[in-house]
């Protein structure tokens, strides 16, 4: 799971992207069910994206998808490529992570951080150049 109390408190600035826990504590991260299930829907995620990476039109896709059920949220698009440093952060405290899967993680990042940005600009909605 990803360790969200971790994230807590690493990243306490975007605690306000998570509605109703913007004052949780590391500790009610840890006993929350619905931060467990976030953790899940995460890891799935990125196993995806692994995945799917050497196919364009679904990369894409889901990318777009991704970008879509996000909007609600008005996050900062510079956050987009900022999630795989967290990401690969994460790997890294869990001891699971060389150098060469962190590269592969972030230009997986870097190429997911430029389609996102393409379709936030294709909606006419703020855009990282």
């Amino acid at each position: 799971m990803i360790h969200f109390a971790r994230f807590f408190t690493n990243f306490p600035d975007l605690r306000v992207y998570f509605k109703g826990a913007e004052k949780f504590t590391a500790e009610d991260v840890k006993k929350s069910e619905r931060f467990e299930k976030q953790g899940q829907r995460i890891l799935l995620a990125c196993h995806l994206c692994a995945n799917v990476y050497d196919n364009d039109d679904v990369i894409r896709g889901y990318i777009r998808e991704t970008v879509n059920r996000h909007r609600q949220y008005k996050m900062d698009p510079a956050l987009w490529e900022a999630f795989w440093t967290v990401w690969t952060g994460y790997l890294e405290s869990a001891g699971c992570l060389n150098d060469e899967q962190r590269a592969a993680w972030m230009q997986l990042g870097k190429d997911f951080n430029t389609e996102c940005q393409v379709h936030l600009k294709n909606l006419n909605l703020p855009f990282v150049q």
